[in-house]
């Protein structure tokens, strides 16, 4: 069951990445950097490339994008003044974006896209489709996108305006002297764990031993149930049955609030990005939610809490700070595209029918279908598919894309075995390789909402090299997959 495997992956790797960031492993690793090495603005925004690039082959893209953001912004305040800031804001964007989503393509965890695809084309039986697993898609991925991220350095240095290159000499610090060895002999235990349990079930395809489960299947969720014990149950202090039972109601009780704290989180930033007045509403909200849940942990244990942020110290994740932690007008950006859009595309429906056959999402299905079946030459089918998708992600984003071309692959007659698979892969990783639209991506989405002043225009610019690019890369990756699968 790979897609077991994949969504269990994807869960670990957004733990670790908690547990990574509450051990401020990434700031870190930016003092070391600082305080070892004469830092300039190039320097600057390939640390952030890179950095954003490597977290997102082993964590998902969005994940890496919530924590880059307070990385990207301290990066930033190496330059003294407002109007420099405001005027790298974009390259620092889209040295963000650029590494986020190409490290999303390199690795099957690294988009939630990716684990959709793989999803769909095993629930319709695409022939290929069980050699698809993280350790595959790694030995492919890695290589094919180092091309990618070499000319996103390329072009974000040459864009650099001269006037605002800064030197940082290094300051030795107390405490930076060294790199935060513990956090990184912890991820790349984990990393090597997935990698190797992964290899396994590539290599060996295990038989099922429990029901459709396999011995693979069986250590990833013994492995999950481990890593969510340690982050969020076992006491960090005192290891007793008390401070357990609290881990668990303060875990619960977040839980349960988590509908509120959305609500209040989304107010809050209509307020401080739009200018919208509800600071009564969500004021009123936060005060009645720490109102009851004091009532609760007064009862249970004879505590109250201060605000809805206190951290729970008792144990290594408090999961109210990553629930408190959200971009939330990012979201709110990405989710009122999407549903746009799914109106959009759903004009016409009939609702006696399960499918969306609305004529705006008909005529784009049969535009698709148009372009796979006229296009039965290898290289310009997956050229046509690579910068058609690209492109139309900038303007549906890329899960609206993705939900419109898969139908079309379906009706694809194959000329080779696994042309469905390729053709679903491609759109896929395409889907992730927008750069010009802030909506393009939850990436672009997150990560606009998360910094100010980014100039739509630089952005705009740089996008469109990169998306050609991109569209010629994936053309001849996937050409020379085609001769192996």
């Amino acid at each position: 069951m790979n897609w077991l495997q994949n969504i269990i992956i994807l869960v670990i790797g957004f733990l670790i990445s908690q547990i990574l960031i509450s051990a401020r492993t990434h700031h870190r690793l930016i003092d070391y950097l600082f305080s070892h090495a004469r830092t300039t603005t190039g320097g600057l925004l390939t640390a952030t490339l890179v950095l954003s690039y490597s977290l997102s082959i082993f964590f998902s893209n969005t994940v890496v994008v919530l924590a880059m953001l307070p990385v990207v912004r301290k990066l930033m305040a190496v330059f003294s003044t407002v109007q420099d800031r405001k005027r790298l804001a974009a390259l620092f964007y889209c040295a963000l974006i650029f590494g986020a989503n190409t490290g999303g393509m390199a690795s099957l965890t690294g988009s939630p896209l990716n684990i959709a695809a793989v999803g769909f084309a095993e629930f319709h039986g695409f022939p290929g489709f069980e050699r698809i697993t993280f350790f595959s898609w790694l030995m492919i991925g890695i290589p094919a996108t180092c091309m990618l991220i070499l000319t996103g350095r390329w072009l974000l240095l040459i864009n650099t305006p001269s006037e605002l290159e800064v030197s940082v000499e290094p300051v030795r610090h107390r405490g930076t002297s060294l790199l935060p060895g513990k956090p990184i002999v912890f991820f790349i235990g984990n990393i090597v764990l997935i990698f190797s349990l992964s290899a396994c079930q590539f290599l060996f395809n295990p038989s099922p031993v429990i029901s459709a489960l396999n011995i693979i299947d069986l250590a990833f969720i013994a492995y999950l149930l481990v890593i969510l014990f340690f982050s969020f149950v076992f006491p960090r202090k005192a290891a007793n049955a008390r401070n357990a039972l609290k881990n668990i109601i303060f875990l619960a009780l977040y839980l349960a609030a988590f509908p509120i704290i959305i609500a209040s989180k989304t107010l809050e930033q209509l307020e401080k990005r739009l200018r919208i007045p509800t600071r009564r509403v969500y004021t009123a909200l936060n005060r009645f939610l720490l109102d009851m849940i004091n009532r609760f942990w007064k009862y249970l244990f004879g505590e109250t809490f201060k605000s809805l942020s206190i951290h729970n110290y008792n144990s290594v994740l408090s999961i109210n700070q990553i629930m408190l932690d959200i971009p939330y007008f990012g979201l709110l950006l990405m989710s009122f595209t999407a549903v746009l859009l799914l109106l959009i595309i759903s004009i016409g429906d009939n609702p006696a029918t399960q499918e969306i056959d609305g004529w705006l999402y008909t005529v784009f299905m049969n535009m698709g279908s148009q372009a796979i079946s006229s296009a039965r030459d290898p290289i310009s089918l997956f050229g046509i598919m690579a910068l058609s998708t690209i492109f139309a992600t900038e303007i549906f984003n890329n899960t609206t894309v993705l939900l419109v071309l898969a139908p079309s692959i379906l009706a694809v007659q194959p000329v080779f075995p696994s042309e469905q698979l390729l053709l679903l892969l491609l759109v896929t990783v395409a889907a992730s390789g927008a750069f010009m639209s802030p909506v393009a991506t939850p990436v672009n989405a997150l990560a606009f909402g998360g910094l100010e002043k980014v100039s739509i225009k630089t952005v705009l610019r740089l996008g469109f090299f990169m998306n050609l690019i991109a569209a010629l890369l994936m053309t001849c990756g996937f050409l020379l997959l085609s001769y192996f699968l």
